[in-house]
């Protein structure tokens, strides 16, 4: 195996240093090549110890299997690398969204050049993941969020991740500049992975989705047929405009829940209390408007009027039509 460190872009900055953006490249033989990209915004951490964790399962692999990596694997954990140095969302100090910047453009300001040169780096990748975490404010259940324009060709992918949510959405909520739709147009299949919480690492989903990865990898191509993984477990539910209910704030408060996140819960059923910090009171119940799963949780308990609580996939409809 062939292991060695690459840098994509490298710039001058103002104070005698440089930014470089690198990423880590394992190759095996002629195989197809597959990328796990992360570190677009800089308060998003889970996808920096997924790196790390693959890359010490390929460097294990390498003394267990010689030759048992088929094809080429490329980690990209860092591609915000000044967010990532100042725990900010978008790029210092330009206070843009990396990825509402793709695909980019070679002479244009940080954040294009940054796309412009991933999208180049990326060319030819037989699949690439991109993987987020929530904001500070919610932890989510690991999941898949595909465009539904590509649904088609991404969704066998996708079943074979190892995440518990697939979720669909329309071309308004995944816009076009993002680094998964850039990619896609260009026709480099591409999915999106957002698990946990913001400036945390949750590493028992780390785990699972090393799972699915590894496992969609072995069918490629990209590692032996007969090399032994551990199995997929979890059956995604599919989410969608149709099924997928928002519980949002009522009043303002503290947010108290009284379940546990991918827990299932009924319609009617009590999730939460909004509290009043000033007094001994509860302002507001919070219950679940149909039966399902809660796949979304707030993590940060502040809540103003209209702040996003929860959100719930729905049971499918009985094929009879009868109530559940």
């Amino acid at each position: 195996m062939d292991k060695r460190v690459e840098t994509l872009l490298s710039l001058e900055m103002p104070y005698r240093e440089r930014m470089r953006l690198q990423r880590s490249v394992f190759r095996g033989g002629d195989g197809p090549r597959v990328a796990v990209v992360a570190g677009i915004h800089g308060d998003e951490l889970e996808g920096l110890y997924l790196c790390h964790r693959l890359a010490a399962w390929l460097d294990a692999l390498a003394e267990r299997r010689p030759g048992a990596l088929l094809g080429t694997i490329e980690l990209y954990p860092a591609l915000n690398p000044l967010g990532l140095d100042t725990l900010a969302r978008t790029v210092p100090p330009y206070g843009v969204d990396l990825n509402r910047s793709f695909p980019g453009h070679a002479r244009g300001v940080l954040p294009q050049r940054i796309a412009a040169a991933t999208m180049t780096a990326l060319a030819g990748c037989a699949l690439v993941v991109d993987v987020h975490a929530s904001n500070i404010y919610l932890r989510e259940i690991p999941q898949v969020r595909i465009n539904h324009v590509f649904a088609e060709s991404l969704l066998p992918y996708a079943r074979r991740m190892n995440l518990d949510v697939i979720w669909l959405h329309g071309a308004v909520t995944v816009l076009e500049a993002t680094i998964a739709h850039s990619l896609n147009e260009a026709g480099v299949p591409a999915l999106v992975v957002e698990m946990g919480v913001g400036m945390r690492l949750t590493p028992v989903y780390t785990e699972q989705l090393i799972t699915g990865l590894l496992n969609v990898w072995q069918g490629l191509g990209v590692l032996a047929a007969d090399l032994e993984l551990a199995p997929v477990t979890h059956e995604p539910r599919l989410a969608h405009e149709d099924n997928v209910h928002y519980l949002n704030a009522a009043t303002s408060g503290l947010f108290v829940p009284e379940v546990e996140h991918w827990k299932a819960v009924r319609a009617g059923g009590l999730l939460g209390h909004i509290v009043s910090p000033m007094e001994g009171r509860r302002l507001a119940e919070v219950r679940s408007p149909c039966d399902g799963v809660l796949f979304t949780l707030r993590e940060y308990p502040l809540v103003y009027e209209g702040s996003l609580m929860a959100r719930v996939v729905a049971d499918a409809e009985p094929e009879n039509g009868e109530s559940a």
